[in-house]
């Protein structure tokens, strides 16, 4: 059976995130899930199966991600 909830437990969510209407090109985004308009940042590595076999996951390529402040759905922006 799959896990389905309605939103994110206000546990789960951080108060010193920063949420914001997300616009691309001029346009603005909504979540493609909940059709929410706020998102906050968060930055994440790239991880790669070399770089992992040799201890070096730290070095890998950051890009931005866009987490929903309301379903949690993250959309990733290459840099």
């Amino acid at each position: 059976m799959p896990y389905v909830f309605e939103s994110m437990p206000e546990t789960a969510k951080k108060k010193n995130r920063v949420a914001a209407q997300l616009i691309v090109k001029g346009r603005s985004i909504r979540c493609p899930l909940c059709n929410h308009d706020q998102f906050w940042e968060k930055k994440v590595l790239l991880n790669s199966r070399g770089m992992t076999f040799f201890g070096l996951d730290w070095a890998n390529k950051e890009s931005q991600a866009m987490v929903c402040d309301d379903c949690g759905h993250v959309l990733f922006f290459a840099r």
